[in-house]
Parts: structure tokens; C-alpha cells; sequence
């Protein structure tokens, strides 16, 4: 079985954050979807090891920041390779609060969401959220998953949902 054809199924890639206390934090995602239109709802999963769950977890709270081909990459190695419990991700980042959630300036738009029901897998936890806030920043072409990996040459943390070993 093949499984990098994983790849080739459409997703964003996201800064998700959120709140520690009154610190911003959060990590990279590419593993979001819209449920439903009316309320606009979406499912995010998310790892239980990743600090940014339990902090979704306490605030009831998240924001999606959706990142574009003219976004600086290093923004998605600072989010997704370290953690928020050791680093403030925020520091040279920079970033506004939108609903109070903060959202990373560099994005082609923004949403927040109020959390309003989980599942848990064995490994992530399923948030839904429903959106309280959002808006289109500029018209540039957000950025897939496929172009991270064949245009930036990017990789995936051991702890993403999409996670395939290089060979």
C-alpha cells in the first residue's frame, strides 16, 4: 500500500491558535474541514501531545489562520516543530487579535471559532467549532498541503495527522 496518494487529497495549511492564560499559542494544521455552511462549522483534529489541544481544550476557543503561497514558510516551521509549552511561537511573529483569539498577520484570512462539541480518536481529538468571526485579509492563493510539500519542500511533524516517513 502506497500511502503517500495521502498527499494528493486537497487540504490548507493553517497556524491554529488559541490562548495560554494570556500568552497566544498554537501550531501548524493542515487537517480542517467545513461540516456545515448553516451555522459554518468545521472539524479540527488535532494531536493529544500538541500543547495547543489542551489549550483549545481550556479556552473553548480557537482561530484559523489560513496561510498563503506569498506566507514566509518559516512561519509553519516555527508553529509546527516546536512546542508552546517551551517556546512563545508569537515572539517575531507578527499578529493581531480578532474576537479574542490571536490570528498571524501574515494570512490571505482569518476565522475564529467557539468550540461546541469533540470526539476523541486514540491519538487526536476531533474539535467542532462554530464560527464566530472572520475575514478575508488580501486575494492571495492559499496554501494547499500539496504545494508545501512539492514547492516548499516541506515536511510534517511526527505528531501531524497526515504524518508519512520520508523513504
Amino acid at each position: 500500500m502506497n500511502t503517500s496518494v495521502l498527499r494528493n487529497l486537497s487540504y490548507g495549511v493553517y497556524v491554529i491558535s488559541t490562548l495560554d492564560g494570556t500568552r497566544p499559542t498554537g501550531c501548524t494544521a493542515n487537517s480542517l474541514m467545513q461540516i456545515t455552511s448553516s451555522p459554518a462549522t468545521v472539524a479540527l483534529s488535532i494531536n493529544h501531545n500538541n500543547y495547543t489541544n489542551e489549550c483549545i481544550e481550556k479556552t473553548g476557543k480557537f482561530a484559523v489562520s489560513i496561510l498563503s503561497t506569498s506566507s514566509n514558510p518559516q512561519i509553519i516551521g516555527k508553529f509546527g516543530f516546536f512546542s508552546g509549552k517551551d517556546t512563545n511561537k508569537f515572539d517575531d511573529v507578527a499578529y493581531e487579535i480578532k474576537s479574542e483569539m490571536p490570528i498571524v498577520s501574515d494570512c490571505c484570512g482569518y476565522l475564529v471559532f467557539k468550540v461546541i462539541d469533540k470526539m476523541e480518536t486514540s491519538t487526536h481529538t476531533v474539535f467542532l467549532g462554530e464560527m464566530i468571526d472572520g475575514d478575508v485579509k488580501n486575494e492571495d492563493i492559499p496554501m494547499t498541503y500539496s504545494y508545501y510539500h512539492k514547492v516548499i519542500k516541506g515536511t510534517s511533524p511526527k505528531n501531524a495527522p497526515t504524518y508519512i516517513p520520508e523513504k
